[in-house]
């Protein structure tokens, strides 16, 4: 959710000629498998189409192309370090005062929650960046 939400808010507010890519990929995700229903549902009441996403494993060469990198959980960012101890310098957690929830398994209001903590963090981040 977060990838798209943040490729929204970049489309929606930022006009430059600086390109803007985002990606998604977990720590501990299998390849292949699409968003959840919850989620689709919970980003489609945003104006976000989920439906083509993937998931996919970080990887070290994920990790070396990316110029900054935002984790969701402490635990995140330590299994990004582990892999490659050099990307100290790029590994963020979105907020650092409180690790951000998997809603997986959870029902659809959770998502809806979590789209909007999503939210307001990535806009903050943005505007961090843009500065």
């Amino acid at each position: 959710m977060a990838q798209a939400i943040a490729q929204q808010l970049i489309s929606e507010q930022v006009t430059s000629k600086i390109a803007w890519t985002f990606d998604s990929a977990g720590v501990a995700a299998g390849d292949g498998f699409p968003a959840s229903d919850q989620a689709v549902l919970a980003l489609s009441e945003r104006g976000i189409d989920l439906t083509g996403h993937q998931s996919k494993m970080i990887t070290p060469e994920l990790i070396d192309q990316s110029a900054i990198i935002f984790t969701m959980t402490p635990a995140h960012g330590q299994a990004i370090l582990r892999l490659v101890p050099e990307s100290k310098g790029k590994v963020f957690p979105l907020d650092a005062s409180v690790p951000i929830g998997d809603p997986f398994g959870y029902q659809v209001d959770v998502y809806r929650e979590v789209a909007t903590q999503l939210e307001g963090l990535i806009q903050k981040r943005i505007e961090e960046i843009v500065k």
